[in-house]
């Protein structure tokens, strides 16, 4: 202990202690602003950035000690002052790191993709009626709604999923349940409901629906039981480890190491946007499905 105090061994301590803890920021930071080769998986991508930062680590400081000290506080200096990356703090770091971590250790759960089982058609019409994508009021809204939440450099490296999820962000967090009129089921105009941001389960799914084909996405309401909610294609099958690695990047908190839930229709992925879920891809409310009502592109 009595050699721990002597000044040679604090400073070798101090400098070990800083090789390791900048190794974790850096391979998130490089991960970050290096997209993964062709379709190398995320959690790859980041082991292997991680073993790189261990490699530099390692290396600097056997150049100069002071050459990591120097290191260690550009890093700290690039999530402080760096106009070159606004907005990725250290939240940002501690996100995008539980989200690779949290990814490899809890495999997403595939939700088997019933067919309809029962007639719906007039309630169908009525949705496809009361859709209103192509509203410049709607558009506007969306488009507004679609860029509130996740900084550019989110959408840079994970593209349109951003915008899907902002959308989903803000009209979920915001949306207050009202009844329909007794004896009446009532489906409110999207123009209506994002004045309003209020309304019941089909109100929020035909609003949310609209909205994310105002914004170039592929949207569906699905009926079940005693609910209705939309879904949203978010890629293909193969694609299903990348989209669950965003989604618990941008919604830590909502996730907290829990599954994403998904319907697979030909090789399509597609997960959900209730407001009963806390993130895309939250549990369903009912499994059971009695329609899908597609749109046209």
């Amino acid at each position: 202990m009595a050699q721990l105090l002597l000044p040679k061994s604090a400073l070798k301590f101090a400098l070990r202690f800083i090789q390791i803890i900048i190794v974790f920021p850096m391979a998130v930071l490089l991960s970050f602003y290096v997209p993964p080769y062709k379709s190398m998986d995320y959690e790859l991508h980041f082991l292997l950035w991680l073993m790189i930062s261990a490699a530099l680590s390692v290396i600097v400081t056997r150049i100069s000690p002071k050459l990591t000290v120097f290191s260690f506080f550009t890093i700290m200096g690039v999530f402080f002052y760096n106009s070159t990356f606004p907005g990725h703090t250290f939240g940002d770091i501690y996100s995008d790191y539980n989200a690779a971590l949290v990814n490899m250790t809890s495999n997403p759960h595939k939700v088997s993709y019933f067919k309809p089982v029962k007639g719906t058609y007039f309630q169908e019409e009525r949705v496809k009626n009361a859709m209103q994508p192509t509203h410049p009021k709607l558009r506007n809204f969306a488009v507004e709604s679609s860029t509130r939440y996740f900084h550019d450099e989110y959408y840079r490296k994970y593209g349109k999923l951003v915008r899907y999820f902002s959308v989903f962000k803000y009209v979920r967090s915001n949306w207050k349940y009202v009844n329909d009129p007794v004896n009446m089921d009532y489906y409110s105009p999207p123009i209506e409901s994002m004045e309003l941001l209020a309304g019941d389960c089909d109100d929020y799914a035909i609003l949310m629906a609209s909205s994310i084909m105002a914004v170039g996405g592929e949207a569906r309401v699905v009926i079940s039981p005693t609910h209705m909610y939309t879904e949203v294609k978010v890629g293909k099958t193969e694609n299903l480890d990348e989209v669950s690695h965003v989604v618990r990047a941008l919604f830590p908190d909502e996730v907290s190491g829990g599954k994403i839930h998904f319907h697979e229709t030909n090789g399509e992925l597609w997960i959900n946007f209730d407001y009963t879920a806390h993130h895309p891809g939250g549990y369903f409310l009912e499994p059971e499905l009695y329609s899908v009502i597609a749109f046209n592109k």
